[in-house]
């Protein structure tokens, strides 16, 4: 096992679910992706316009303000992150 792909939702069954995935990726010497999303409310992703673009950003800015990251860089500090990206 290479990688290891871990969604979270930063809860503490995610937190969890991220410690296991450390163990299995120490003693397999793999690489762990952890991924977040964000579901946009449908009226804000399905429209063609740029209306609700203000709105959209709102909602990007008010979950990377709630986005917790202490527990990840503790979990994380034995291994090497390899990208941390956002896609929005």
């Amino acid at each position: 096992m290479k990688r290891i792909l871990v969604p979270t939702d930063f809860s503490i069954q995610a937190e969890n679910a991220l410690k296991v995935a450390v163990q299995i990726a120490t003693k397999n010497n793999s690489e762990i992706y952890l991924i977040h999303s964000l579901e946009m409310p449908l009226h804000l992703s399905s429209s063609g316009d740029s209306g609700g673009m203000p709105e959209s950003l709102f909602f990007i800015k008010l979950a990377e303000k709630s986005i917790p990251t202490v527990w990840h860089k503790k979990l994380l500090s034995s291994h090497n992150i390899i990208k941390i990206a956002s896609i929005y």
